[in-house]
């Protein structure tokens, strides 16, 4: 899942970085009224929040930039800190940790990961890929027997399902193509369904993990995630619905390009399911009617 984060993630802080730009680009408007009452409506600006951050100075925009180019984790750090510090007032503060939280993310640094996204999270709320990065982050580092389990699953189940609360409002820059918009956008709905549902999983509720991971699934039907398909193959297997989880097996093993270790697992679950599952016994030969003495 979180392969679909980075990208998701990457495509959304891309963006930012283009609606700065965008902004640094626009001469300003002229502030006589307008003769047309309706042409004065359509340049109202949009509502603080409902439109992509943007740079409120090109000295701004260009420490952000340098910022976004960075690939050292705590170096990338120190600089979201500074950035923030010099800019109080920036739309840009939440990018800048989000960003931190990617690379450290990529770095597999899953406390650093909760540390950035949770600052993130502290200037924009409402972010859908930071709070489905959190709560990815929290659900496979989360193990039955954690002392503190019950606590992490619930931040997890309460950031994802803002997530799908939040994603469909979340501002896209004009520039970003509708169906690229759109990809991103079922990709975060599946990273929060996942997450709602290995939550469930963890905690033995095999029912509830099986209804989150397939809408996980169907929200992404025409791009599908083996990793994905195969928790629902094993949440299906734990409710005994053999035949459920073994057609779930099937269809994973016919994807292209399969990941050879979810190959592998998938050949496994597939192996194990068909001895399971009695072969059709053939039917049997009519008994002929017993003959009339003559």
């Amino acid at each position: 899942m979180k392969v679909i984060q980075h990208l998701s993630l990457a495509l959304l802080l891309s963006a930012v970085v283009v609606s700065a730009q965008t902004n640094q680009n626009q001469k300003p408007t002229d502030t006589k009224p307008a003769a047309n009452p309706s042409t004065s409506a359509a340049q109202t600006p949009t509502p603080a929040g409902k439109h992509p951050p943007q740079a409120k100075s090109k000295a701004e925009f260009d420490a952000y930039v340098a910022l976004m180019g960075m690939k050292d984790p705590a170096a990338l750090e120190k600089a979201a800190d500074d950035f923030i510090s010099k800019y109080p007032d920036s739309e840009l503060k939440s990018a800048a940790y989000q960003r931190a939280m990617v690379i450290y993310q990529q770095a597999g640094n899953d406390d650093k990961t909760l540390e950035m996204g949770r600052k993130a999270l502290t200037f924009n709320p409402d972010d859908p890929g930071v709070l489905v990065a959190i709560a990815d982050t929290l659900v496979e580092k989360t193990r039955e027997t954690d002392l503190d389990k019950d606590e992490r699953l619930a931040e997890a189940v309460k950031n994802a399902q803002h997530a799908l609360e939040t994603v469909g409002d979340f501002p896209a820059p004009p520039n970003m193509p509708p169906e690229q918009v759109a990809a991103v956008k079922n990709d975060l709905r599946s990273g929060a369904y996942t997450a709602i549902g290995a939550a469930a999983y963890t905690n033995k509720k095999y029912a509830d993990a099986e209804t989150n991971f397939k809408q996980a699934v169907e929200v992404t039907k025409d791009n599908p995630d083996p990793t994905i398909m195969l928790r629902l193959a094993l949440a299906q297997d734990k409710q005994n619905k053999y035949p459920e989880a073994l057609d779930t097996a099937n269809k994973i093993l016919a994807l292209p390009n399969l990941d050879p270790r979810v190959q592998q697992y998938a050949q496994q679950e597939k192996d194990r399911l068909s001895k399971l599952i009695p072969a059709a016994k053939p039917a049997a030969a009519p008994v002929p009617a017993p003959s009339t003495p003559k």
